[in-house]
């Protein structure tokens, strides 16, 4: 069985999750059919949800039912554990165009959705946005050097006024 199928940048095959060796792993298939099937990963220990090939091909971020967040470098064989969160599951992961940075949101202790970056070459995650509002749906203007997303932000002032118009 396969599932969660992507096309890889190149449009010439797919990622896929299959349990075709008998434990869900990552393989690379032809997106025509024809040819081999190619297993990437053999360390799966716990159900992968979803895999997310890089803009350059090199890396696949994928995340598991221990939510934890991974980076599996393909010509290494490696595979990095990037951020673990106990509140629940990573989502809207998502890779910079030049596939050095890995967009993705997580929920924080108090339940508000937080976006977060990871740096390839440095090696670390760090917040974006504060964890008063949820924030969601990053996505990379083409060039790479902007970050877009939602968040969920209103200001209601909770000191009426007896200035009429002139209120804080």
């Amino acid at each position: 069985r396969y599932r969660e199928g992507r096309f890889f940048p190149d449009g010439k095959s797919l990622l896929t999750l299959s349990d075709q060796s008998g434990e869900v792993e990552f393989w690379k298939v032809p997106a025509n059919g024809v040819g081999d099937n190619t297993q990437l990963t053999a360390d799966g220990k716990v159900l992968r949800w979803d895999g997310i090939a890089s803009s350059d091909g090199t890396r696949i971020a994928h995340f598991d039912k221990n939510q934890q967040l991974w980076v599996y470098d393909i010509a290494s064989k490696t595979n990095k554990r990037i951020a673990e969160c106990g509140e629940g599951d990573f989502a809207d992961v998502t890779w910079s165009p030049d596939g050095k940075w890995l967009a993705y949101t997580a929920p924080d202790k108090n339940q508000m959705t937080r976006l977060y970056l990871y740096g390839v070459e440095s090696g670390r995650a760090t917040p974006v946005t504060t964890e008063r509002y949820d924030s969601y749906s990053p996505d990379w203007s083409p060039d790479g050097k902007w970050l877009y997303f939602l968040s969920d932000r209103n200001f209601v002032s909770a000191v009426p006024s007896p200035w009429g118009s002139r209120q804080p």
